[in-house]
Parts: structure tokens; C-alpha cells; sequence
């Protein structure tokens, strides 16, 4: 762990670990030329940790982030219940810095082993080594009652950046919400090389899933090769809707539940966490999330950029049980919301699975963003026609999508239409 370098930003937690690796001899300002301005971003970011540093934590159901001592104490992984060990730090031809451990250590342990040979210090290349290890973890946690301990050393350079790769791989986290997470419970330093190596990995993931969701909605096939075709909105019938909508006399209010679990909100209610706790709220759609690219590039946002937008993010809802979901939806005709019309009707649907959640969709008024992105759910996942959804929602609640959503959700309507009959037509052919 560069502690040598993070000294410089701020200071570790009270009792933070004593690290095991050499100071590095290189002047800070060279440093500073040598990373780019988001890794000194990032550690400042990390440096709002308050918790103090323990030899183990539970960073994420089943999963504990550890030290050299709790990965050689077998009596307590045994207390601990501990099935699978990922060795971030295994041994291979000498012991400096490393733990020499290996699946032979845990025998008649029934513990699954991984070992990942990394060295902790700048230019070293974990990259290769992430979506097998994140592949380890999330097959580890395919079974409910398997519990797994990451560790290295410390417990916060190369453990940690092998558990964030897991957030942002396996639970399409941001780099800096996977942080955010993770420093509400456990003191962490990743060096400044595995930081850059995170944040490249950040990017090509988002491009990766932006690729997708494309994909998806642009050349969404059936089986048999056809695809479903829209047809050109008519003015007469937006206009139509949006005569329909105005038939609403309710008054607005900040949050109304208008499906059983889910509620229509604004950003009055997104951000009262006491109401949020009183509600019983388990999952927040923010459908006026800041725009991913500059999360991306972890530059602070401007005013302008934040006009309109509820930057709240994961970070806002520490301590909470919470699943967030963001869309970075602008108030705008030309905006194309129809791109987060199935990722965000889906974050729903699966939330829904379970009775016990309780969803909040929200973006600045409750009235535009959110209830677009909630019309769009009950089309795809309730086969209602986009009438039929706004019938059913302005009659609890009063909403408001702009003319160029109420054309997404129309041509929306009419794919889901000419699917459907495609289906029908292959069902009884």
C-alpha cells in the first residue's frame, strides 16, 4: 500500500495499519506528473473515510475484506463461517509481501481457494487478474450460505481494488459509488496505479454497456429474423394523449404510490432519508441522475450541468440498505429517453420480485422523467398500450411527460405492439 503517497492528501484512519512494503523514494510532485488529476480525486474521495482500520470487515453480505492475520487464524474463519478465500497476495517464488497460504493451508477446512499473485506497487498489472477473480466472488455467492474473505496483507490496497472490480463488474456500480460503498465500513488505500487501472477498467465497462443497451433496443429480433418496425407518430394522436392527461384535476403532490410498491416522487422526497426510512423504501430509480460521463472523468460538476438534475447518487444513501438505479434523463423534446426505456423498466420488474421491496421513481418534480420511465414499465412488463398506463397512473397521480417522450413512449407502443402480434403469429402458425 502507498501510504507514503496517500500521507500526502490526508491522514490515515486512528488506527490505521502498519504498512508492509517499502516507502517509495520518488519526489510527490513527480507523481503528480506521472497520474492523471482523477487519482488525486479519487483519494480525497477516500480520505472522507472516518471509520477506523480492523483486521477484518463485512463489506457486502457474506463478503469480509482481511488482513495477513485473519487469513492465517483458521480457528476464526471457522467461527466466521468463511467457505471461500480469494488470495490476493498468494505465494510464488519468495515470501516478501506475500502470504504463503495456498489451498494446502486450509485442508479439512472444506474451503474453496484462489490465489492471485500481485505485488503491490506502481506499474504492476492487475488487469488481467480482475474478471477471474470477480468471477470467483460472484460464483461464491451463488449459494446463499457460502461466506467469503478477500484479503492481502492490510486488508486495503490489493483486496480492495479486487472487490471494487467485483462492484462495478458484477453490480454495475460506478468506480466512485463502488468506493463509496465501501469506505462506509472499512478503511481502504488502493495504490495509485491500481486506482488508473480501476478507472480504465470504469470506462470500458460503461462504453461496453452502452454498446449493449443499443444493441438491444436497436436491433431487438425475433427468433425468426424479423423485426418490428415503428411507424411514424401522428401529430392528432399525441395530441390526443396529451388532452388525455389534462383530463387529470389531481393536485400535485411530492410522492404518490400508484402501483402497489411503487411510488412517483420528487426531489423533495428522494432526499429525506427519514421519510425514505418511514416509507420503507428498498430501491430509487433517479431518473434526473447526473450525466455518467461526468462521473466518469470524476470531475466536479458545474451549476449548469446540475440544472434540472437530483445529484444524489449511492453515496447520498450510506448506511442504508438501498439498491440505487440512475438515469441521466434531461426535461428536453429532444432527449432520448427511449434508451433507458427497458434497463430502467427492468431495475422495476426485478425489485418487484420480491414483495417485501418498495420502489421510489423520482427525478425533479415527479411529473415528467420519472413518470415516463413508469409508463414505460407497465407497457413492457404489464402489456398495457400507452393509453391504458397513462389512464392508470393519472388517476392517482397528476403527470406531465414532455411532447418528445410522449413520441418515445408512442413508438415504444407501437415495437411492442408489432412483437406481440409476431409472437402470436408464430404461436398459432
Amino acid at each position: 500500500m502507498d501510504l507514503v503517497d496517500a500521507q500526502q492528501l490526508c491522514v490515515a484512519g486512528p488506527s490505521g495499519p502498519e504498512p508492509h512494503v517499502k516507502p517509495e523514494t520518488q519526489v510527490t510532485t513527480m507523481l503528480h506528473n506521472n497520474f492523471p488529476r482523477n487519482i488525486f480525486q479519487l483519494e480525497r474521495r477516500m480520505c472522507k473515510c472516518r471509520v477506523q482500520w480492523t483486521p477484518v470487515t463485512e463489506v457486502w453480505p457474506s463478503v469480509f475484506i482481511g488482513n495477513e492475520e485473519t487469513a492465517m487464524d483458521r480457528v476464526k474463519l471457522k467461527e466466521m463461517g468463511i467457505t471461500h478465500i480469494l488470495n490476493t497476495v498468494a505465494y510464488k517464488e519468495y515470501l516478501q509481501g506475500k502470504i504463503d497460504t495456498k489451498a494446502e493451508y486450509y485442508q479439512e477446512m472444506n474451503i474453496t481457494y484462489y490465489g492471485v499473485l500481485v505485488m503491490d506497487e506502481h506499474r504492476f498489472d492487475i488487469s488481467k487478474d480482475l474478471f477471474p477473480a470477480s468471477e470467483f466472488i460472484h460464483k461464491a455467492l451463488s449459494n446463499t450460505e457460502n461466506r467469503l474473505l478477500v484479503h492481502c496483507i492490510d486488508g486495503v490496497s490489493r483486496s480492495a481494488t479486487f472487490f471494487l472490480a467485483y462492484l462495478m463488474i458484477h453490480h454495475e456500480m460506478l468506480l466512485e459509488d463502488a468506493i463509496d460503498h465501501v469506505i462506509d465500513k472499512r478503511w481502504i488505500r488502493p495504490n495509485r496505479d491500481f486506482l488508473k487501472q480501476l478507472i480504465t477498467l470504469n470506462s470500458n465497462l460503461v462504453t461496453q454497456r452502452k454498446l449493449q443497451l443499443r444493441k438491444q433496443i436497436n436491433t431487438d429480433k425475433t427468433k425468426n429474423g424479423e423485426e418490428p418496425v415503428a411507424q411514424p407518430v401522428p401529430e392528432p394522436f399525441l395530441l390526443q394523449l396529451q388532452d388525455r392527461l389534462d383530463e387529470c384535476t389531481l393536485d400535485c403532490t411530492p410522492v404518490t404510490e400508484v402501483w402497489p410498491s411503487v411510488f412517483i416522487g420528487n426531489e423533495e422526497t428522494a432526499r429525506n432519508r427519514a421519510k425514505l426510512k418511514g416509507m420503507g423504501i428498498t430501491h430509487i430509480l433517479n431518473a434526473a441522475a447526473v450525466e455518467k460521463s461526468l462521473k466518469i472523468s470524476f470531475e466536479i460538476p458545474s451549476k449548469n450541468s446540475l440544472k434540472g438534475k437530483v445529484n444524489t447518487g449511492v453515496a447520498y444513501y450510506q448506511g442504508r440498505s438501498l439498491n440505487y438505479y440512475d438515469v441521466p434523463a434531461v426535461d428536453k423534446c429532444s432527449f432520448k429517453v427511449s434508451e433507458y426505456f427497458f434497463p430502467a423498466a427492468q431495475f422495476i420488474h426485478q425489485a418487484l420480485s420480491n414483495p417485501e421491496n418498495k420502489v421510489l421513481v423520482h427525478c425533479k418534480r415527479g411529473i415528467s422523467r420519472s413518470a415516463t420511465l413508469f409508463l414505460a414499465y407497465l407497457m413492457i412488463h404489464h402489456d398495457m398500450m400507452v393509453e391504458d398506463a397513462i389512464d392508470h397512473v393519472i388517476e392517482v397521480r397528476r403527470i406531465r411527460p414532455n411532447i418528445g417522450f410522449l413520441k418515445q413512449l408512442t413508438i415504444l407502443n407501437s415495437n411492442l405492439k408489432s412483437r406481440r402480434i409476431l409472437q402470436l403469429k408464430k404461436d398459432y402458425s
